[in-house]
């Protein structure tokens, strides 16, 4: 692993990162995504499986720990917008259809919001991490690796 291939991973993973958000965006507005658009464990994609994998190596960084929590929640969340947007609305006992369509509208109006909010700082950690890269010497970087 040179220094090059890791900032090279991370900045594939902000790249797939914005396709994935762009995906939920879609899924939002009733835009039908196909299958590859499906959420799936953060352990799975491209991304985590180098950070849980030859990613660790970096695990005494603070700003590679502080990618963790941001990435698994921003996978769970969006796996419970994809699960809402998807489930039918029928009638609840009390509530009428309508009703019940707007609660749902309304639970992923707020999901999206936190989707936006993690993804946002997200972001941020990955460039914080991408920065403590570049900025290491060889010596520092072949030292973790």
């Amino acid at each position: 692993m040179t220094k090059k291939n890791v900032l090279e991973k991370l900045r594939k993973a902000k790249l797939g990162h914005k396709r994935w958000i762009s995906y939920a965006k879609a899924m939002h507005m009733g835009i039908e995504v196909d299958d590859k658009a499906i959420p799936m464990l953060e352990t799975n994609c491209e991304f985590g499986k180098w950070y849980y994998n030859d990613g660790q190596v970096f695990s005494d960084l603070d700003s590679y720990q502080a990618i963790e929590g941001p990435h698994s929640l921003l996978h769970h969340t969006y796996m419970e917008l994809y699960t809402v947007k998807n489930e039918p609305v029928k009638s609840g006992f009390l509530k009428s259809k309508s009703k019940m369509e707007n609660e749902k509208k309304t639970k992923l109006d707020t999901l999206m919001d936190q989707l936006m909010h993690i993804s946002r700082i997200l972001l941020e950690n990955l460039k914080e991490f991408e920065s403590d890269i570049k900025n290491m010497n060889e010596f520092e970087f072949n030292k973790l690796i």
